[in-house]
């Protein structure tokens, strides 16, 4: 392969891969905080627990990749409608903020007594007194939150896949798959760190909603690595029909320099492993409406496969994309 200089780098993935699984653990947070109640509490806490933290990092490594690292913030100085990246800087900086008042509502007490509310006026003319949140507006703070921030968290997880599509000059990028397939992955990585978070946490006994909490994750992921699978098909089909640039791009993918590492890293083990692994601990809640064939261990298995696979599908979407170029019009 003919020497390429590389603009975006292991970072720019580093932050692609973090945004996503910020975004993915909210929004699975806020769905299991609607669906569940109690059932689905322990996930509720733990991906709102995760959420703020991914995406952090992954903002503070970018900032350390502009050649100017201290000048960063003038790019909150200006908003253009028009410019990906200045859009970008707002969504995420407007989805850090929710994530940590998310974060903070589902934290444990004495720290969530930092959030106060004005306590009615008993008599004319007195000062209110801020007072803590009782549990009944800790529970419809959450909801409103996670209400606000699900909208946000899924332009999050598209954006990480738009940002690559607003560069034409790489055929490989220059489709909307390319965003649906980053968005469907964030929501998924997300699904398998809260997964994999519950595997590592004991749960305390007595606790009769741990069969549903498991039936719920299993099936969430399941769900969304089959959607995945089914994008993966209409992406190579674009890519194969589109322009003659685009169709041969997908040689880097077919049997050019990235072709083992897409198909083993991303479709082997960050696709179809984790789905066998987590379609044989659904069977019998198919089958027979039996409880879930639960391992902690292999359910930390199959998680960290697809967290692994969510990160190889931008590490080869990437740095793939920059390989691929258009061929001049003409040639002598």
């Amino acid at each position: 392969m003919e020497h390429i200089e590389f603009h975006w780098n292991a970072l720019i993935v580093f932050y692609l891969f973090t945004a996503g699984v910020s975004a993915g653990a909210f929004f699975v947070s806020g769905l299991a905080t609607y669906l569940g109640g109690e059932r689905y509490k322990r996930i509720s806490r733990i991906g709102a627990l995760i959420a703020p933290w991914p995406v952090m990092l992954g903002l503070l490594s970018l900032v350390f990749d502009l050649t100017k690292p201290f000048e960063f913030w003038w790019l909150f100085l200006t908003v253009q409608a028009t410019s990906p990246m200045s859009i970008g800087a707002w969504l995420l900086t407007l989805f850090t903020v929710v994530a940590l008042v998310y974060f903070l509502l589902w934290f444990p007490r004495p720290w969530r007594d930092l959030l106060k509310a004005p306590q009615r006026r008993s008599a004319p003319n007195t000062p209110r007194i801020w007072k803590p949140l009782d549990q009944a507006q800790i529970n419809k703070a959450r909801r409103i939150v996670a209400a606000i921030g699900a909208p946000i968290s899924i332009g999050v997880g598209m954006y990480t896949g738009v940002l690559l599509g607003a560069v034409p000059a790489r055929p490989l990028w220059n489709t909307p798959m390319v965003a649906q397939l980053f968005l469907v992955s964030a929501m998924s990585t997300g699904a398998a760190a809260v997964l994999l978070i519950a595997a590592l946490l004991r749960p305390k006994a007595g606790h009769d909603y741990l069969h549903e909490e498991r039936r719920f994750l299993v099936s969430l992921d399941i769900m969304l690595i089959l959607v995945e699978i089914f994008i993966v098909t209409p992406f190579f089909l674009h890519q194969a029909l589109s322009t003659w640039s685009s169709s041969s791009s997908l040689r880097i993918l077919l049997g050019g320099p990235y072709t083992l590492l897409f198909w083993l890293g991303f479709v082997l083990l960050g696709l179809l492993a984790p789905l066998a692994i987590e379609g044989f601990e659904l069977f019998p809640v198919v089958w027979r409406e039996q409880a879930v064939r639960y391992s902690r261990l292999w359910a930390g298995l199959s998680a960290t496969l697809v967290l692994v696979g969510g990160a190889v599908l931008r590490y080869v979407i990437v740095f793939a994309g920059q390989v691929s170029h258009f061929l001049p019009l003409y040639t002598r």
